[in-house]
């Protein structure tokens, strides 16, 4: 979204590019806020519509599920697209291509662990963001109308995986969950009516993090009475209950998997490019994939060495954001016929929200090294991140007049989405 909007308006305004955004879902939502959406405490009003923003910024938007790539004839091939109700809303297709650019993003990893697919839900498109937001409510108002079949003293929810998705996502559904107490769903008043646990495999929380912030964020959990198990491996998921590495089982109404990332697997069962880590697409300095020049990957989708760190890049959104900066210079290169240049990352911190007013994290510059943030500071600058991300794609005016508008429209509409 960061990158088209570039591209759009120094090139296809300009007439010297025709560009062309291909999506399976009709509008963007930033991924870090996922959590938020899954909660109920961002609504629809936070989403980007793909057409109307095409329309405002000169390009194209075409409806349709990535299947792979003619790159001999510079065709991408597209899967049908379905409603809710089955319907056929996008044929399968083909669009044709000069240059492209793949980011896709990823999905969760399951590890190969039996019943993950039938039995957890997931976090890792606005769709799932919205069903696990929809399963969450009814199971709490079941709860509350005695219509569930266990105790309905209590409802259990599982978290797999403590990153940063894991980690914000536990914060929010605390914090959601007392909010809904205090909107007529009377049960979750009581102490202890919602346990959250969250599940992690590693011996400490976010490990890409400094050691100092993950135990400042155990800290938190535990505060906001997140009961954590580290060290810890999921061996096998039934419904609703967990089999762990030590022999004991964990019951869930809910269970929720985010442990570790992989590259979406339409990407590389479907194009016949060299595969790095995690199954993304491998990519040189110029983030061109090895074996075909006029193809690029960025994101999640990209397996990008980084010469500093000897490892490749993290899969984390200022990755992907400093590449959409990237890309656009690249490829007006590339189209003026100049030189290409080498992607230069620089990493600037990482931040965990941890709540509406709370977040840890640490900063990285030259001027100030490492400086780790905690609380009010630390959540401001967690929202500046989403103010930039917007302003990328919005421009500056339209973002500032978004965030005064969501601030003042906190005043008149409830906390929580409650349908």
């Amino acid at each position: 979204m960061n990158l088209v909007t570039r591209l759009s308006r120094s090139l296809g305004q300009k007439g010297r590019a025709d560009i062309t955004l291909v999506d399976e879902n009709l509008s963007h939502i930033w991924k870090p806020s996922l959590h938020e959406f899954a909660a109920g405490t961002k609504g629809p009003e936070e989403e980007i519509s793909f057409l109307e923003h095409s329309n405002r910024n000169g390009y194209k938007f075409r409806l349709g599920r990535f299947a792979g790539v003619d790159y001999q004839e510079r065709w991408v091939m597209l899967d049908p697209v379905l409603s809710d109700e089955d319907v056929e809303l996008s044929p399968a297709r083909a669009v044709p291509y000069d240059i492209l650019v793949l980011a896709i993003g990823s999905r969760s990893n399951d590890f190969g662990t039996s019943g993950v697919s039938e039995h957890c839900l997931f976090l890792d498109t606005p769709t799932e963001a919205k069903r696990l937001q929809s399963a969450i409510l009814n199971l709490c108002l079941r709860m509350e109308t005695g219509a569930l079949d266990v105790d309905n003293d209590a409802i259990r929810l599982a978290i797999v995986g403590g990153g940063a998705t894991g980690v914000e996502l536990a914060a929010e559904l605390r914090e959601a969950t007392e909010q809904l107490g205090r909107n007529g769903i009377d049960k979750l008043r009581i102490p202890d009516s919602v346990g959250i646990t969250v599940i992690e495999g590693s011996e400490r929380l976010v490990g890409a993090l400094p050691e100092s912030i993950s135990e400042k964020v155990l800290h938190e959990l535990e505060t906001l009475n997140v009961d954590v198990l580290l060290g810890t491996r999921v061996t096998k998921v039934s419904e609703k209950t967990l089999k762990l590495g030590n022999g004991d089982s964990l019951d869930a109404e809910i269970i929720v998997w985010a442990a570790g990332i992989q590259s979406n697997k339409a990407l590389a069962s479907a194009v016949d490019l060299e595969v790095g880590s995690l199954g993304r697409l491998l990519v040189g300095p110029t983030l061109q994939t090895t074996c075909e020049d006029r193809i690029f990957a960025m994101g999640d989708a990209a397996d990008c060495y980084w010469p500093e760190q000897e490892c490749s890049l993290p899969p984390r959104a200022q990755v992907a954001s400093q590449q959409a900066a990237f890309l656009e210079a690249q490829i007006k290169r590339m189209i003026s016929g100049r030189a290409l240049t080498e992607f230069k990352y620089t990493d600037h911190g990482s931040l965990v929200a941890l709540s509406s007013s709370s977040a840890i994290g640490s900063l990285m510059g030259r001027a100030l090294g490492t400086m780790t943030l905690k609380g009010w500071l630390a959540h401001r600058a967690y929202k500046y991140l989403h103010y930039q991300h917007e302003a990328a794609v919005q421009g500056h005016f339209r973002a500032t007049v978004r965030t005064f508008l969501s601030m003042a429209m906190r005043r008149v509409r409830p906390r929580l989405k409650l349908h």
